[in-house]
């Protein structure tokens, strides 16, 4: 080593532990990440010809494109990672600092490119949970207006990011202007604006669901309810992590080497998590249906051998079947209909009729 050298080996070593740690945890969100696409896939039917078609295309396509920049944020992490060592470890050409230098200028397009893909990518996502959530609601406009706002103005705020890196010669790993700082920050927060809204919706609705429960006198603790209660929480778990995330931009974490390794899972995990959570939206979201049209198949199954069978039920006991047939079908939306045809109030006995 030359006397000139005087390369900080500990910090350097240090460093790469943190990266060790962050890609092991970011690599083994990316298998379940994949599992959950695989299953997604499989279950996502966009052959059938109904009238959910177009959106089961969008969603696919959606899906597909997050997981496809999540591939990519998970390859650049173990480039980014590989280039150091080789630079430092395999490299002799001038000094240690030289080349970590030539490292950090490297780089530097590679972490743009990141943060761009991540931040698109957030973008696609929360435009799924909010769809999923208004979807809940049946697109009511006083529910919608709100989210597409943050949303349009989330989007701005991205290319305007994008923009100010451009301008000012697209630095930023070092000398990143504070404007462009600042806007990207801002796009951040309004992500977890966006996800605390869409969660509130999806929350209300559950609540909802349950006082709908309690109103038919049935169980309280259905498939449908505990499935929005995944919903819900997978939501303030994934909010949570954001806001944990964005304790950076009030505490310097960087000054103490815990908050070093903090920062670095933070960032790491989150290349997948943000893909991940809207995956695992769009599975619950598909349990639910299953869930609501096995639910109605049962119901309307029993509406029929029950007309031959006047002692199964007393006339309360058909009202709440009734009553809770309603129920599901306020949460199926869109396939109901159809079943509302077959099975409806008035193919449940009442007394009288049995009496014949």
């Amino acid at each position: 080593m030359s006397s000139l050298d005087d390369f900080n080996y500990s910090l350097w070593a240090r460093n790469n532990y943190h990266g060790v740690c962050g890609l092991i945890a970011e690599s083994a969100l990316y298998g379940i990440y994949t599992a959950l696409i695989v299953y997604a896939l499989r279950h996502l039917n966009v052959f059938a010809d109904d009238s959910r078609r177009q959106a089961r295309v969008i969603t696919l396509l959606s899906l597909l494109l997050m997981f496809a920049m999540s591939t990519t944020l998970w390859a650049l992490d173990i480039t980014d990672f590989l280039k150091g060592l080789y630079k430092i470890l395999v490299l002799t050409d001038g000094t240690t600092a030289q080349r970590n230098a030539d490292y950090m200028f490297e780089l530097n397009p590679r972490v743009i490119t990141q943060t761009t893909l991540f931040s698109i990518e957030y973008l696609i996502g929360d435009s799924v949970v909010v769809w999923r959530a208004c979807a809940l609601w049946g697109y009511k406009k006083t529910v919608v207006l709100l989210p597409i706002l943050l949303l349009a103005s989330a989007t701005v705020l991205v290319f305007f990011f994008v923009g100010c890196l451009g301008v000012h010669d697209w630095a930023y790993i070092v000398g990143e202007p504070q404007i462009c700082y600042n806007s990207y920050i801002g796009t951040f927060f309004l992500s977890i604006a966006i996800n605390l809204l869409a969660t509130s919706l999806i929350a209300t609705k559950a609540w909802m669901h349950r006082r709908l429960l309690q109103s038919a006198s049935v169980e309280r603790s259905t498939r449908v309810l505990k499935v929005l209660i995944l919903l819900v929480e997978s939501g303030f778990i994934y909010l949570l992590i954001w806001a944990t995330k964005s304790m950076s931009v009030f505490v310097d974490l960087n000054s103490t080497p815990s908050g070093q390794f903090a920062v670095t899972m933070l960032n790491s995990v989150g290349n997948q998590i943000v893909g991940l959570y809207p995956t695992l939206l769009m599975v619950l979201v598909h349990m639910q249906r299953t869930t609501i049209n096995a639910d109605l198949e049962n119901l309307h199954e029993w509406g029929k051998s029950d007309i031959n069978n006047r002692n199964i039920l007393h006339t309360g006991e058909r009202e709440t079947s009734a009553k809770f047939f309603w129920l599901f079908d306020r949460y199926s939306h869109r396939r109901e209909s159809t079943n509302l045809e077959k099975f409806t109030t008035s193919d449940v006995p009442t007394m009288q009729t049995a009496a014949h």
